[in-house]
């Protein structure tokens, strides 16, 4: 009895804590297109300021029945009015730890295969200057597997209220829905989009295009778009930068904290944790659960008949095969961004890159500084969770966290992190910087500011973590002060609340000045601090670091990282052999190099102790 009066305790705390919103439809924010009145919300703050925003716009047809595994087709929006003060569905997705922002909880399959919507939001104070606006359009970020387009993480915050732009933010088809492999899935279909294994990049090609033609009537420059993401979201700008289908539909891009990498065909098939066939075959068994290994075969071998179980299979049976990953914060094990030659080139992300085959846009790489702390922090690999065995009550007993090592924690995210940095920036700077005229710009976020809380010093435990600098572009409620949900309101020092927004207003300037006119110093903020952009050919391979007047402040570093350096400064660290070697195993667990790179590392790092 006293256990349950505990958590119906805890439970109302977070129902009481979440910054929860009811929006209604208003006709201060309506719009026309075509012969239908589209009607949103009206968001207003403390000072009186107001958001007009429209939620859960279609910009393509519910990928439902046998549109599932099918590119997004076109669809009308027609009748009188369109209602658009709803929240949107989620995608079909398993919720996590970070869900309980939005008052979901977490470890449960939420959304719809009925998702592809979104959302639009201008200040009151910038639609009345009646002209056409820059479009920042907004893909989040969640491994592809997770995700959604109205999360508070960028929907409650001041960024849209500070600045005279347009946001747009997307739906995608995440996970296995947005990115699935199966020979002759769509083989008879007269679409040749249909073909692709890459459905989910699609949605987010389809909704930039719905954006170029419907922008205008909320006051967006159709010929100004900057579209912009974190993690996957930053992936999958730098998978639009490589793919014909969306050359034109934006301007340019920012990639935060992203990824050069791609799940090869085969992998997405035969991967046995994680590929189709296994996948396949499992839910042949479960439905057929007297079938040989012989009858599966057959059945496989019978496209048809195939294709036809796959698409009758509920959302549920097909989510519920992928597994949780321990080092990706609860997320599923999916592959995503295949190269396909269809939507995806056929030598991947990373060599369309190294070869300059992208489009010649101006764009910004940029990471944190302790990327993997996020992962590392709730990984029982690296901490104890002494109160873990109360998590069944509240999840957030699980981030009361004491690393195993302290010494190991911080030098094999310093490593991981090296590595990401120069994966996600570096590379694709020096990349473009070589063989495109557009001009490329490149940031580290160094914030480390967190308060201790429960007796654990966040500050040194998620320090400039994975996605960090989220809350700083939007200046989220969490950072100012107005929302005290538990997740993020928990990573802010009330102390240090006015060099927070001092950073995060520095921050979404450069953003903003970047979308306006590709040149993040001048236009419409003058910045103190000139972003000097990245130039390898002439040998100015440098970066801004963004962090707050407590620390370095917002300064250009000319320091670049190398695969030798990074390498050679592991090798020199004071750790055991095995260290060093579970780091350089997971430095080249997902790596962008060949197999005979991969090798000759391995046999010359520490002469070839790390070979097993």
């Amino acid at each position: 009895m006293i256990i349950k009066v505990i958590k119906i305790t805890i439970t109302l705390i977070l129902i009481s804590s979440s910054y929860l919103m009811a929006y209604e439809k208003n006709n201060d924010a309506s719009t026309v297109l075509g012969e239908t009145k589209i009607t949103g919300t009206v968001i207003q703050n403390g000072n009186g300021e107001r958001i007009l925003a429209w939620f859960g716009i279609p910009f393509a047809q519910p990928p439902v029945g046998d549109l599932r595994w099918k590119a997004p087709k076109e669809i009308k929006i027609d009748g009188n009015e369109l209602d658009a003060s709803k929240l949107p569905n989620h995608c079909v997705q398993i919720s996590n730890f970070y869900d309980e922002i939005d008052g979901i909880e977490a470890n449960s399959i939420i959304g719809t295969e009925d998702c592809l919507y979104l959302n639009i939001f201008i200040s009151e104070k910038a639609k009345n200057l009646n002209k056409k606006l820059p479009v920042l359009f907004w893909i989040h970020g969640g491994g592809n597997t997770w995700g959604y387009s109205a999360s508070k993480l960028f929907t409650s915050g001041d960024f849209v209220f500070d600045h005279d732009i347009v946001l747009v933010t997307t739906n995608y088809r995440l996970g296995p829905f947005g990115w699935f492999y199966y020979d002759g899935l769509n083989r008879n279909s007269p679409d040749p989009l249909d073909q692709t294994v890459n459905f989910g990049t699609l949605d987010t090609i389809k909704s930039l295009k719905w954006v170029n033609d419907n922008i205008e009537s909320f006051s967006g420059d159709p010929d100004n778009i900057t579209i912009f993401g974190e993690s996957a979201g930053g992936r999958n700008v730098m998978a639009l930068m490589t793919t014909s289908q969306s050359k034109d539909l934006f301007e340019r891009g920012i990639a935060q904290s992203g990824y050069l990498g791609s799940d090869s065909l085969d992998y997405a098939q035969n991967d046995s944790r994680s590929g189709s066939n296994g996948f396949i075959k499992s839910q042949i068994k479960i439905n057929y659960p007297k079938f040989s290994e012989e009858e599966i075969n057959e059945f496989m071998l019978d496209k048809n008949r195939t294709t036809s179980f796959l698409r009758n299979l509920s959302s549920e049976e097909v989510i519920s095969y992928y597994r949780m990953r321990d080092d990706a914060a609860g997320l599923i094990d999916v592959p995503n961004i295949i190269p396909d030659g269809v939507v995806i080139p056929e030598k991947g992300i990373y060599r369309a890159f190294r070869d300059g085959d992208v489009h010649d846009k101006e764009m910004i790489f940029g990471s944190t500084r302790d990327e993997d702390k996020l992962f590392m922090f709730m990984n029982d690999k690296f901490v104890h969770k002494p109160l873990k065995f109360l998590s069944w009550l509240w999840s957030g007993f699980e981030m009361l966290v004491k690393p195993k090592d302290p010494k190991f924690y911080d030098l094999y995210a310093k490593y991981n992190a090296e590595s990401w940095k120069y994966g996600a920036v570096d590379l694709p700077s020096k990349f473009m910087s070589s063989t495109k005229e557009s001009n490329i710009y490149a940031y580290r976020f160094d914030w480390d500011e967190e308060p201790t809380q429960f007796g654990v010093p966040l500050s040194k435990l998620l320090g400039a973590a994975h996605a960090m600098e989220i809350g700083f572009i939007f200046k989220s409620s969490a950072l100012t002060g107005e929302s005290y949900n538990f997740v993020t309101s928990g990573l802010y020092d009330p102390k240090n609340r006015e060099t927070d927004i001092q950073l995060a207003n520095e921050m979404g300037e450069y953003w903003v000045n970047f979308a306006y006119d590709g040149d993040p110093n001048n236009n419409p903020y003058i910045k103190e601090i000139n972003w000097l952009n990245w130039d390898t050919i002439n040998d100015k391979e440098r970066f801004i670091v963004f962090d707050t007047i407590n620390d370095k402040g917002i300064t250009m570093f000319n320091s670049t990282l190398s695969a030798d350096s990074i390498l050679q400064g592991l090798a020199s660290e004071n750790l055991s052999i095995d260290q060093k070697c579970l780091i350089l195993d997971d430095l080249l667990s997902s790596t962008t190099l060949t197999k005979q790179e991969v090798d000759n590392i391995y046999s010359t790092f520490l002469n070839g102790k790390c070979l097993n």
